[in-house]
């Protein structure tokens, strides 16, 4: 997955990392970038190449390895990750 600032809301970074969770309305993320609540972001699925818009819920920093970056999409994106199965609740008509 690939995590980048949009363009003219501060200093542009494109940084590849991994989620730790992810559901139909964002996902947990390890990232080093620096990153604040309710800041805007934008996720790319390198896998497909779809790209949501996100917002930081939170940055818990970790004792060892990067901080842990919540995030949600603005709008529910059950398809995003391309889970094979998702749950009946993760219906974007909710």
């Amino acid at each position: 997955m690939l995590v980048h600032r949009p363009r003219g809301e501060g200093p542009q970074f494109y940084e590849n990392t991994k989620t730790l969770v992810v559901s139909a309305h964002g996902a947990l993320v390890a990232l080093k970038g620096m990153v604040a609540p309710r800041q805007r972001l934008f996720l790319q699925n390198t896998a497909s190449g779809e790209q949501q818009e996100c917002r930081v819920v939170s940055v818990n920093k970790e004792i060892a390895g990067p901080p842990t970056v919540a995030v949600e999409f603005t709008k529910p994106a059950p398809t995003f990750w391309r889970v094979a199965f998702p749950p009946a609740d993760w219906s974007s008509s909710g």
